[in-house]
């Protein structure tokens, strides 16, 4: 993806930003933004808190939230905060 400073304010240049939004949500999940039982904002929703990314962006930050285990999705329902004794860190 390619644009200046501008299309991005806030983004980190060095680091991807899919790896950025991970990282944003998982804070949000271990400070208890996001409560256990209860779904995460909609992939719609995330997209309008961040306009610039693309919704590929934001769904490869799910992805990785739900191989770590912190989230499960369910297919026309929602994806649901996972107790945090079922968080595991993924393999690389």
């Amino acid at each position: 993806m390619s644009g200046s400073l501008e299309s991005f304010p806030g983004w980190r240049l060095d680091r991807a930003r899919w790896k950025q939004v991970y990282d944003i949500l998982r804070e949000r999940l271990e400070a208890g933004t996001y409560k256990t039982g209860f779904p995460i904002p909609s992939l719609t929703q995330l997209e309008q808190e961040w306009p610039d990314l693309a919704r590929n962006t934001i769904r490869k930050a799910i992805a990785r939230l739900e191989k770590e285990g912190l989230v499960r999705g369910e297919v026309g329902v929602g994806t649901f905060v996972r107790p945090k004794d079922e968080w595991q860190p993924a393999d690389d």
